[in-house]
């Protein structure tokens, strides 16, 4: 037994370690779900605010839905973003509350809707997000804070849940196994760390009071908006309604979303994550999920330098034990999504989702240098001044 132990590489030990840390995470989250919320719904109290920059191709569709699902023309508040397409046209053509603004970005021309809006509650919603046949839960808002919502790809020229691409498959079961385990886990304690940018509902007075500590940074503009919200002593739950995004659909474009997008927002939201991990107020799952996310920006490197001297002293059993007990972690997760959703091209995406998931390390690894660059030298995260805010509040505009 000795002789075995001592054949193995002392990294194969940290990165069983990294492999333990993840297992407890998900089989923690599953075991701990509580049943699904029950809710009421009153249209009336509700205005969608819809920012967009160069929609053309789904802004329709989307204004279209939302008239089905019942919300009347000047409940529907678009804000384009300084599109140079035909955005504009095709909203005004429709007949909804339209503000043309400069492109000054996403946050930007939130902020400036939600001092526009008039109804008590907010829906907050990106342009090719399709709302379908969900249920607003208003109800909740009256003890709760804000709502999240069971977000799903889907490819909006397929019109349905069973886009072909591989990438969206897989892209499918991640997004349907975050809602199903870690939302539905969080859930029981308020404690939703985010709400996805495709939509949420809040309450427009709180987006109001707070909008100022936003730092108007696209990237991670959803987590950020989030974490606001518990700042501020707000409970956040989630409502198990199925609603449509557009998702990348080819390497380059997740690429570009996860390198450029997302995974900056990590290192954005750093401080953020230690300031409600440490603050009195804060119930235990929200803190046991920033205590994770504080554990992968921390240790990601390790992770990658483990799995770069495995492949450099070509310890190949290491590699694939490595594989086989993440294909084994993923098992139950997998089975509990695909029963609710089908994915597509199920034993693709399972026996692919281990490599997925390497892909995103190394990914996350290089945000930080995108971080960096976009922070403190194109400054295109910088902080927005009171100047910038100023223009929001602006009423004549």
């Amino acid at each position: 037994m000795t002789d075995l132990l001592q054949s193995f590489s002392p990294w194969f030990f940290l990165f069983v370690l990294f492999v333990v840390v993840d297992a407890a995470k998900v089989y923690v989250e599953i075991w701990n779900r509580p049943r699904r919320r029950h809710y009421t719904s009153d249209l009336s109290q509700v205005t969608a605010l819809i920012a967009t920059f160069n929609g053309e191709a789904v802004i329709r569709e989307t204004i279209l839905n939302l008239f089905k699902l019942g919300l009347e023309n000047d409940q529907i508040l678009v804000i384009d973003d300084g599109s140079t397409d035909r955005t504009p046209e095709i909203v005004e053509a429709l007949g909804v509350r339209l503000y043309s603004v400069p492109n000054m970005g996403k946050v930007s021309a939130i902020n400036f809707g939600i001092h526009r809006v008039k109804t008590e509650y907010v829906m907050l919603l990106d342009d090719d997000t399709r709302v379908a046949t969900a249920k607003i839960p208003t109800g909740l808002l009256e003890k709760y804070d804000a709502v999240a919502f069971n977000v799903v790809p889907d490819r909006r020229d397929r019109h349905g849940p069973s886009g072909s691409s591989l990438m969206s498959c897989i892209q499918r079961y991640e997004y349907c196994k975050s809602m199903e385990i870690g939302r539905r886990f969080q859930d029981q304690a308020a404690s939703i760390a985010c709400i996805s940018g495709a939509i949420g509902l809040f309450k427009r007075k709180r987006l109001q009071a707070y909008h100022h500590v936003h730092s108007g940074a696209f990237e991670g503009e959803d987590l950020q908006r989030t974490l606001i919200e518990h700042l501020f002593r707000g409970e956040v739950v989630f409502a198990d309604e199925v609603v449509w995004t557009v998702v990348p659909d080819n390497p380059r474009g997740l690429l570009r979303q996860r390198l450029f997008s997302w995974y900056p927002a990590q290192y954005h939201m750093f401080w953020n994550f230690w300031r409600i991990l440490l603050a009195r107020h804060i119930r235990l799952r929200l803190r046991y999920e920033m205590a994770y996310s504080l554990f992968v920006v921390l240790f990601e490197p390790f992770r990658f330098l483990s799995l770069v001297m495995l492949l450099y002293y070509r310890r190949w059993l290491e590699l694939i034990v490595i594989y086989i007990l993440y294909l084994l972690l993923e098992l139950l997760p997998f089975v509990l999504v695909q029963r609710k959703i089908n994915s597509g091209r199920r034993v693709l995406v399972f026996v692919l989702f281990p490599v997925y998931g390497l892909i995103n390390m190394v990914l996350r690894l290089f945000a930080l240098v995108v971080f960096v660059w976009k922070r403190w030298v194109s400054k295109d995260m910088r902080p927005k001044t009171e100047e910038d805010r100023r223009w929001w509040l602006s009423p004549e505009r």
